[in-house]
């Protein structure tokens, strides 16, 4: 710790911290910062920014609101490292990791603190999706969300359930002193998939209905990369962190002591990551898909037939889509699996008017 520099300012007693992680993100973390400031319930809520050695200028920005958030300035060791550093020095009963380029709604730490009830390991909450810009996708990660037993069961069987990005989710921190501190090796990047996949095994899952926050998405829409998520453009890093979950899982339900399916299924959004993986991850991701890219690829579609939450003809779609990827043409196989990606999220009618004033406060912040 001795290379770890600690300002801060003032530090009421805080039921609800909300940690930022920044890395190499000067152009975005402000926004994220007074989003956090900002909160109806202020006096409620501790802010905590860690800078994981940025190389731009991302501590200068940071500086600038030293007099009200605890600022962290720590040698670059990659996400996992500023959960763990997070946590430690968190005071609130809840914890909330926000990432550096996404933002919360004024009013949610005061849903949040209204929401939580005793026995809550994680409480979630979708996510409207803006481009790199910050201007509105009209549209909502995750598609679905399941909580208490549902996700239990779900995680039991599958090992993942209906949950949001890591901005989307808060944990106690009596949960959180069970499953922390991550391996730092492992999860340098989305090291939130751990807490996430593990809340079910822990306590009760509660879900809101309201997006009470925004993910930003950095690739445009003409971008050609076959992933979903910001931090790589690699099939094959995408697949290992889904087996890195999966492994977490079940590590922790033996340890729990609770029965799991053996092996663990591989819900729709999994199952299509290593179709696109067996098709187009190359051929170092088809020699770390063990035992066989073939083999996985059946077990993805034998997932498909059996997950619980797809409508019929949705079933169908998904097995036309993901054996279209497999035996198309190289180039209309690429049109093809980019669907996957472009069509992300749960779309928002603009003719909502509670979705459309959300996202009209979203557009006043550019």
């Amino acid at each position: 710790m001795s290379e770890v520099s600690i300002r801060s300012g003032p530090r009421p007693p805080p039921r609800l911290s909300i940690v930022i992680d920044n890395y190499r993100y000067e152009q975005f973390v402000a926004r994220t910062i007074e989003s956090a400031l900002e909160q109806t319930v202020a006096e409620r809520v501790e802010v905590i920014v860690i800078d994981d050695g940025s190389p731009d200028n991302s501590m200068e920005v940071i500086n600038r609101y030293a007099d009200r958030v605890q600022v962290i300035a720590k040698p670059n060791g990659g996400q996992a490292s500023a959960y763990n550093l997070g946590f430690q020095v968190a005071r609130g009963e809840l914890i909330l990791f926000l990432d550096a380029d996404d933002w919360l709604y004024p009013d949610a730490a005061a849903e949040i603190l209204a929401a939580w009830v005793p026995g809550v390991s994680k409480l979630q909450f979708p996510l409207d999706l803006v481009d790199v810009a910050g201007d509105p996708l009209y549209r909502q990660v995750p598609r679905t969300l399941q909580d208490s037993e549902e996700a239990e069961q779900l995680m039991r069987d599958w090992g993942a359930y209906g949950s949001p990005p890591g901005s989307g989710n808060v944990y106690h921190r009596d949960y959180l002193r069970q499953v922390l501190p991550l391996d730092e090796a492992t999860w340098t990047t989305a090291a939130d998939s751990v807490p996430v996949l593990l809340a079910p095994a822990y306590g009760r899952v509660v879900s809101l209905p309201r997006a009470l926050g925004v993910y930003r998405v950095h690739r445009p829409r003409e971008d050609q990369a076959l992933v979903f998520n910001n931090y790589t453009s690699s099939m094959r890093t995408e697949f290992l962190r889904i087996m890195a979950g999966k492994q977490a899982v079940v590590r922790a339900l033996d340890q729990l002591g609770l029965s799991h399916a053996q092996p663990l299924g591989l819900a729709p959004w999994e199952a299509r990551t290593v179709v696109l993986c067996a098709r187009f991850g190359g051929e170092e991701a088809c020699q770390a898909m063990q035992p066989s890219p073939a083999a996985l690829v059946r077990r993805a579609m034998f997932s498909i037939l059996r997950w619980p939450h797809m409508t019929v003809s949705r079933r169908l779609a998904t097995l036309a889509w993901m054996f279209g990827v497999l035996v198309l043409p190289r180039a209309q196989a690429h049109q093809l699996a980019l669907i996957h990606r472009r069509s992300a999220g749960v779309p928002i009618p603009p003719s909502a008017q509670s979705a459309a004033a959300r996202l009209a406060a979203v557009k006043s912040w550019n």
